[in-house]
């Protein structure tokens, strides 16, 4: 039954992408995907001859591939759609004209030859598709809007909830309250003289070194796992390890991210936490800037390693179900992560405020992203009005701000982060009572077992497989 669900849901997301998004025409981005050659240089998942050949077929069918991307896209396309894709073409140039061949450095001279080769006519189509956008720029509108009844469709169709607005934005506006509340008393907690913008910035002042990041999120990994294990958090499945590296050049794209093994590799892979360091070539106030905080990092480690993302692949891993192993949820998979970061503080991973703080700021960007979407989508807010809400309501930076409000244009399901999290919390509640009423233990790793050995289902798909047919709503 869930892989039944599993399937229908996967379907579903594919079909709002394809028919109601009717992104193949509408959005330059849908094509960039495709072209990704990180994987093959990235993890030596097979003898380096084999991925050479693999990016000599990748890159010797990007002319032609991009050539149909601008036969199919309209004439005029929405602005932000149009300007996220400039930057990942140019970006792509790049990357296929130095980062690929120097990462192939070492192979047998004619296969390296051969890559150059495709790789210089990859390039060359690249350029022909930043020439095409930058025309379809001068003609680019701002009609990005899914508009409501679009909006709650694409939440249906995608995580599978049935929501109205009304509900929706209300759910949303309640936890970033809540939030906020929680940020304003931590805040005092730490210094009742001044304002929580004040501590806030004294909080996300205190950096580590830019040659101690590594060490520092090395450390906190290891702390993190010891405590799920101390408190009896959550099962670890296998004694893999995420290996900490800072990212390389050509997989800078995010400040710190996971790159996780596949689950169907034959072999041991190794999974990786990648840090980026900032530019060297940027001012020296910009350069810090970048650099997390160090409790800002710690609920980066949690949600990507320890027990967020990296354990959910472990257990995603383990599953006996090759249709459970394939498909990912956005909010339960996302929603996962984030629901971990409160949920450490709850299980008492620290009392300081100020690690407080550091969970609250990662909680208050994804509130803001889950009333953008919703302001963005239904009219009710535009990119500027995001963008300052970014700005006031979870201190974003005025670049990560701007980043966040264009985000959110085309990618309205980032409210998944919060909507998965909130889900889960109440199935929690839930299931607990219900264990209390049967009179059966409760127990917080047996919860976390049982949420994850459904993989990343959709979370309303979970809820009724743990709570029956009659579980309820899932908010």
């Amino acid at each position: 039954w869930v892989e039944r669900e599993v399937l229908l849901n996967a379907s579903r997301d594919d079909h709002f992408t394809l028919v109601e998004l009717d992104a193949p025409h509408r959005n330059p981005m849908f094509y960039m995907d495709a072209l990704s050659l990180v994987p093959y240089i990235s993890r030596d998942y097979a003898p380096i001859e084999t991925r050479i050949s693999g990016i000599i077929d990748i890159a010797e069918a990007t002319p032609a591939y991009l050539q149909d991307a601008q036969t199919n896209l309209a004439e005029s396309l929405p602005r932000p759609f149009v300007e996220t894709a400039l930057l990942q073409a140019r970006g792509l140039v790049s990357f296929v004209e130095n980062d690929v061949p120097a990462a192939l450095e070492g192979a047998p001279p004619e296969k390296l030859e051969a890559a150059k080769k495709s790789l210089g006519r990859m390039a060359e189509a690249l350029r022909g598709y930043v020439k095409f956008l930058e025309a379809r720029l001068e003609k680019a509108n701002d009609d990005y809007a899914l508009g409501e009844a679009k909006l709650l469709a694409m939440v249906e169709a995608t995580q599978g909830l049935k929501i109205d607005l009304a509900r929706l934005r209300q759910v949303a506006q309640a936890d970033l309250d809540r939030n906020l509340a929680l940020l304003d008393e931590a805040a005092k907690k730490i210094d009742p003289e001044k304002s929580t913008a004040e501590v806030v910035a004294m909080v996300v002042a205190d950096k580590p070194a830019a040659d101690a990041i590594l060490q520092v999120a090395t450390d906190q990994s290891t702390e993190m796992r010891k405590f799920l294990v101390d408190q009896s958090i959550v099962s670890i499945p296998f004694p893999d390890e995420a290996v900490l590296r800072e990212s390389p050049p050509f997989m800078r794209w995010n400040a710190a991210f996971l790159d996780s093994a596949g689950p169907f590799e034959t072999k041991s892979l190794p999974s990786f936490y990648y840090i980026s360091p900032p530019d060297p070539s940027w001012p020296e106030a910009e350069q810090r800037a970048y650099i997390p905080a160090t409790h800002d990092l710690l609920f980066i480690t949690i949600h990507e390693v320890w027990p967020g993302h990296f354990l959910h692949a472990l257990h995603i891993k383990k599953h006996a179900s090759d249709i459970v192993r394939a498909y990912m949820n956005y909010a339960m998979t996302e929603g996962w992560a984030h629901y971990t970061e409160e949920m450490m503080i709850d299980a008492g991973v620290s009392e300081d405020p100020k690690v407080r703080v550091g969970q609250l700021m990662n909680a208050l960007l994804r509130n803001v992203r889950f009333m953008s979407a919703i302001g963005l989508h239904t009219g009710t807010m535009d990119v500027a009005a995001s963008d300052a809400m970014f700005r006031e309501k979870a201190f974003q930076d005025p670049g990560n701000a701007k980043q966040q409000a264009v985000r959110g244009t085309f990618d309205p399901m980032y409210l998944s982060y919060t909507l998965g999290k909130l889900m889960i919390v109440k199935l929690h509640e839930d299931w607990k009572a219900a264990r209390k009423a049967a009179g059966e233990p409760y127990s917080l790793q047996v919860f976390h077992d049982q949420f994850l050995s459904y993989g990343a289902a959709p979370v309303p798909v979970i809820r009724r497989a743990m709570l029956g047919p009659d579980a309820g709503p899932a908010l």
